[in-house]
């Protein structure tokens, strides 16, 4: 194996060297961590899975997180803000005061470090629709003691850095007026009773169903219902409590194994699912075809009712998340009666979505319904499809995806209506109506790395080889990629360049390859983290090399670089990484992929 600034090559390769880094000095590619929101998020039916952690317990950070960074996966925790601190037991918490919680330092790290999603679990972890005389509550909470538990835990959260947009029931219990109260500072609401999976887009954004995992629920289970996810084109929320190596085997504890989770992270990892957020598995654009969308300006830009008596713009905070002051208010009468939204230009080829929140607080008989009109080009109505309907008391986010029925539509308007007689009190806010794509997006394939352990979660092994242990070790305290931040491999500069070797990979003449690895330079006071290829014959023997980039500057992000054999002799291939001697760096590496 010849090393760059080898002994018996020194002198050429110096110079090679010398060469090339003023020649590939501009072509060094640090790839940041992209942060801008895709106009429109979940456009169509695909799988997907989120794990989900109630009450902010201490293994989420301590187990969880760690196992969920091995895979590359994050997850959202549901945070009793007035139970973080309490790192002993006993304590006071609500919830279960011989548990563990996570401090204010382990809920950011959650955030920054593993880039997990931080969300409401209520400042107490109080029933918020239900009596609980045997744990200190024997009074249904009044509205005004259910408003505080969410905005004190919102605001509670705030301070520590934390917007805070999705939020969990204690216990999985609500009721419709206790929904409506949640709506109005919250755009999710994650169910723990309210089992199953969730369908684009119809399911409500107001009750994200689950499915419990503690003990009890075999890895198999888990996998069934994963399955069942990828073959319906299902979202799975999975909700996890405490996480241990040795958990309890007594559900009511609400504890799972470590190695269980690991597990199934792994098949997930092995069905190419992707995992998500909560708040990036709805289904939300930063578009809106309507305007005055949550109606601050009451029944106007467009909007116009054929009832104004009964269809009337409201001001007294029962709209919903993000601006819920203002909303329209629609009643029931002995006609049926609507409320027509601008016509919106649409395209026969296009899907869209519509989304409108509902909160319908009394009704009798018939429905609030949603029906879309379409118009030809010059404006006439030429058809119009029914789209749903609530007919009973149901807080929602009426979800529903739209497409012209023929190439004649040139527009089309949102009727929402109450039918006569239906004795409904109903509340619309928020419409929402964009376009997405019309057929679903394909997965991209799984990448295959050419290159085994590229992680390092096995360490420096599996074929990756150093010529100074003291130099490249193994580090595991989430120095790595954000992706998977657990285990790396650090650097620090000796007096002497050192190098850490990647196993050989056969290569073909004929194919260009893509390398990539991240690199996180700590300290640095001169040469570089360099970037080699050597290059062998088909007997193993060293016949060439090329150097390929160099970082060179306390940065972090992913260095990514092509290769092509040099000749046809070229049979096998490996990548060494140069800490140069005397430079004062000390860096991570981690993610190196070859494809």
């Amino acid at each position: 194996m010849v090393t760059y600034f080898s002994s018996f090559k020194q002198k050429s390769v110096k110079v090679l060297v010398s060469t090339l880094v003023g020649l590939f000095a501009s072509t060094v590619s640090i790839i940041a961590p992209l942060g801008v929101r895709a106009a429109v998020v979940n456009p169509a039916p695909a799988a997907k899975v989120s794990f989900t952690f109630d009450d902010g317990l201490q293994s989420a950070a301590t187990e969880a997180a760690p196992i969920l960074a091995k895979y590359g996966y994050t997850g959202t925790d549901y945070v009793i803000s007035g139970c973080v601190g309490m790192v002993t037991a006993p304590n006071t918490c609500h919830s279960n005061n011989d548990a563990l919680y996570m401090s204010w330092a382990q809920v950011t790290a959650l955030q920054n470090t593993y880039h997990w999603e931080i969300a409401s679990h209520t400042a107490t972890h109080p029933y918020l629709a239900s009596k609980d005389a045997t744990d200190g509550q024997p009074n249904v909470l009044t509205p005004a003691q259910v408003t505080t538990e969410l905005t004190k835990s919102k605001s509670d959260l705030a301070a520590h850095g934390f917007n805070v947009t999705d939020f969990a029931t204690p216990y999985g219990d609500y009721s419709m007026p206790v929904l409506a109260q949640i709506a109005k500072y919250y755009g999710s609401m994650r169910g723990f009773a309210d089992t199953g999976y969730n369908t684009w887009p119809t399911s409500s954004d107001y009750i994200v169903r689950d499915q419990q995992v503690q003990a009890g629920v075999s890895v198999a289970t888990v996998k069934g219902y994963i399955d069942t996810a990828i073959a319906n084109n299902q979202w799975l929320v999975l909700t996890f409590h405490d996480v241990f190596p040795t958990a309890s085997t007594d559900p009511a504890d609400y504890q799972y194994n470590t190695a269980d989770l690991d597990a199934i992270a792994a098949y997930i990892k092995s069905k190419n699912v992707p995992v998500v957020n909560i708040r990036d598995g709805l289904v939300s654009s930063d578009t809106n075809l309507l305007a005055n969308p949550s109606f601050n300006s009451g029944i106007t830009g467009g909007w116009t009712t054929d009832a104004p008596t009964n269809i009337t713009a409201d001001a007294l905070t029962n709209g919903s998340y993000p601006d819920p002051v203002n909303s329209v208010k629609i009643v029931g009468t002995t006609k049926n009666v609507h409320l027509f939204s601008p016509k919106v230009a649409v395209s026969n080829a296009t899907t869209y979505i519509l989304k409108n929140f509902l909160n319908v607080s009394k009704i009798g008989v018939g429905e609030v319904g949603f029906y879309i009109d379409e118009y030809d080009v010059n404006g006439n109505w030429i058809s119009g499809q029914f789209k749903s309907a609530e007919k009973s008391v149901f807080v929602e986010e009426m979800s529903f995806s739209y497409k012209p029925t023929s190439a004649s539509v040139s527009k089309a308007a949102l009727q929402i209506y109450t039918t006569a007689n239906s004795g409904a009190t109903a509340y619309v806010d928020n419409s929402q109506w964009f376009a997405t794509t019309s057929s679903p997006v394909t997965p991209p394939p799984t990448s295959t790395n050419l290159v085994p352990n590229g992680t390092f979660d096995a360490g420096i092994s599996g074929g990756w080889t150093t010529d100074s242990s003291a130099v490249f070790t193994a580090d595991a305290l989430g120095n790595g990629s954000p992706s998977n931040a657990i285990n790396s491999v650090k650097a620090v500069a000796s007096t002497t360049n050192k190098h850490l070797f990647s196993p050989k990979v056969s290569v073909s003449p004929s194919t260009t390859y893509s390398l990539s690895s991240y690199v996180n330079i700590k300290s640095i006071t001169s040469g570089e983290v360099g970037y080699f290829i050597d290059e062998y014959d088909v007997n193993g023997n060293w016949i060439s090399g090329q150097y390929k980039t160099g970082a060179r500057t306390v940065t972090s992000g992913t260095v990514a670089f092509n290769y092509t054999p040099s000749t046809v002799n070229v049979k096998s291939a490996s990548l060494q990484i140069i800490v140069v001697g005397n430079s004062g760096i000390t860096a991570y590496i981690d993610d190196v992929l070859w494809q």
